[in-house]
């Protein structure tokens, strides 16, 4: 048994007596809460070209302490896709997990399946693929082929695949949620961070190996993806596929403080016309501070704002700039140690100390058209839906 499986993994396997297909290449992982669209979700998938071996994996789940309501759910849910089980042309395995309250939640419900695809895949000795899909997705036909075929060449072990929400219910309220997503990422990438990423869960694929290695999924109740991810992105082989579509729904939802489904009902129960968002200066104050790495490999004291001294000193820049420049023998590796330092998790607390003291937030559409200037993108604002196409575009 591997280190990860030992000492990391969920500690009861779902399925002890399981022997996995030795031809098994691909498990298709889905946390399952309260989710009444769940055939159509397994439809979708059987609608896929199989380029493999595929296995799919549920994982309902609930708190030992969930009100009767959603208890009654799941049970439906069970029943559904033990009534599917005939119609799919892949093999499905299903487990309802009654999870301890305290930890309840998509993180540890992704977890559990994911390390389950571990252990089938340490049976047969393979480095087999890994995908996360939700209960509530749809994707294109070429979803699976597309996934399989970005690992072939191995150069990868990691990707995120390409979304666009399903603009059938909320679609006000999820236009502008996307368009704030796609925002965030972009400017980040205009200021020069390098390891910038959408980080949905429900787009998440993942070698085994390279799973194992960075200690699994962690039990967060929302937010799993984006951690998880910025452990995964800066250690390279790690790409955007974006050759095929997945379909998160808008459904709202308000079992974690934030995502999708808290989002939609934020602005739902909101008066505000327009999404508000992160003022572009902050990404300016960003890019500026990024822009000078070289002068701080050569200890030439930079052009510092004050919103950027007091975020250095608060974090004690200077004690870890010290062990940049002792261990860094030429300037590639001095900025691989920076941004080793300033991570995707020191950036979005970056973003969140300079919206909180410095530069409050914007309507969104003054953002964007902001970043529109600096990227030169060419987007129409005739309408939100266009201009979300817009965006939809240039990520591709």
């Amino acid at each position: 048994m591997s280190i990860y499986l030992n000492r990391y993994a969920w500690k009861d396997s779902l399925f002890p007596d399981y022997t996995p297909d030795p031809d098994l290449e691909m498990v298709v992982v889905i946390p399952c809460y309260n989710e009444p669209e769940i055939e159509k979700a397994l439809l979708s998938l059987n609608n896929c070209l199989r380029p493999c071996n595929l296995l799919v994996l549920v994982v309902i789940n609930e708190s030992t302490e969930e009100d009767s309501k959603a208890q009654s759910q799941n049970i439906k849910t069970f029943q559904t896709i033990e009534n599917l089980k005939p119609k799919l042309d892949f093999e499905i395995l299903v487990t309802h997990q009654k999870l301890p309250p305290k930890k309840a939640g998509v993180g540890l419900a992704r977890k559990i399946g994911m390390d389950e695809a571990v252990r089938f895949f340490e049976k047969l000795e393979s480095d087999g693929i890994m995908v996360c899909y939700d209960a509530d997705c749809t994707c294109e036909s070429n979803y699976l082929a597309a996934i399989f075929n970005f690992y072939q060449d191995g150069k990868k072990e990691a990707g995120i695949v390409f979304y666009e929400h399903d603009l059938t219910h909320n679609a006000e309220a999820i236009i502008q949620y996307e368009i704030y997503l796609r925002y965030h990422v972009n400017t980040l990438r205009y200021a020069g961070f390098p390891h910038a990423y959408q980080t949905l869960g429900s787009c998440i694929t993942v070698k085994s190996k390279r799973y194992q290695k960075e200690g699994g999924m962690n039990t967060r109740k929302a937010g799993e993806d984006f951690y998880f991810l910025h452990k995964v992105i800066p250690n390279g082989k790690f790409g955007e596929i974006n050759g095929t579509t997945i379909h998160p729904s808008a459904r709202i939802s308000d079992r974690v403080p934030f995502g999708t489904g808290h989002a939609i009902n934020k602005y739902l129960h909101s008066e505000v016309e327009n999404m508000l968002t992160y003022n572009p200066k902050i990404f300016e104050e960003l890019r500026a501070f990024i822009g000078q790495t070289e002068l701080l490999y050569n200890q030439k004291a930079p052009s510092i704002s004050p919103c950027i001294k007091q975020f250095l000193d608060e974090n004690d820049f200077a004690h870890f700039y010290s062990e940049m420049l002792r261990q860094s023998t030429d300037l590639s590796a001095f900025k691989k140690r920076f941004f080793a330092w300033m991570d995707g998790f020191r950036v979005l607390k970056f973003v969140h100390f300079a919206r909180e003291h410095f530069y409050e937030n914007v309507e969104l559409t003054e953002a964007v058209r902001w970043l529109d200037t600096k990227l030169e993108i060419g987007l129409d604002f005739d309408s939100e839906k266009i201009l979300l196409k817009g965006l939809r575009e240039f990520g591709r």
